[in-house]
């Protein structure tokens, strides 16, 4: 049983509750902080997980349940919701307490393109990562940025973490 973090003293938080659980089988707790790491870290994370997240994007929200984690928790970290969902991982039954998502106004290839700015890659990188030409990354890095009512990229990878909800087509979760 590990937890994984980017923050440390949440990660130690983390092991004291893990070790407090009495666990049927190992599970590994993924404490989403800041908002990004499990997603971008629970590719290479052992199996089986339990992601906790506050990230109130629904775009992010819906790219971590594409992993399909046994568990997500991103109605609450309240200490007793995390060790109820590790509980149920550790009996290989599924968990997964999300609020409830609107249908996506953006499509599977804008989220993946909005993922790869979040992550700080310039339209180059992107472009060899989904097989086209950088003109078409900076295309769609418009487009997403004129439907949400965004300025900038700085403000498109805010928005998909849940750090600037101002924008068109912003509904919260």
């Amino acid at each position: 049983m590990t937890c994984h973090s980017g923050v440390e003293t949440v990660r130690l938080h983390g092991l004291t509750l893990l070790k407090s659980a009495s666990l049927s089988r190992p599970v590994h707790l993924v404490l989403d902080a800041p908002w990004g790491f499990a997603l971008w870290g629970l590719v290479q994370l052992p199996r089986p997980c339990l992601i906790v997240t506050q990230c109130p994007s629904p775009h992010y929200l819906r790219d971590l349940m594409d992993l399909q984690p046994e568990g997500i928790l991103a109605t609450s970290a309240d200490p007793e919701d995390v060790l109820q969902g590790l509980r149920a991982v550790a009996q290989h039954q599924p968990f997964h307490k999300l609020p409830p998502l609107e249908p996506d106004s953006l499509t599977v290839r804008e989220r993946q393109v909005m993922r790869h700015v979040a992550l700080g890659l310039c339209d180059d990188e992107i472009a060899r990562r989904l097989g086209v030409s950088k003109r078409t990354v900076y295309n769609w890095v418009f487009s997403l940025q004129e439907k949400l009512g965004l300025e900038n990229r700085v403000e498109l990878a805010l928005y998909y973490l849940g750090l600037l909800p101002h924008c068109r087509g912003w509904r919260g979760v």
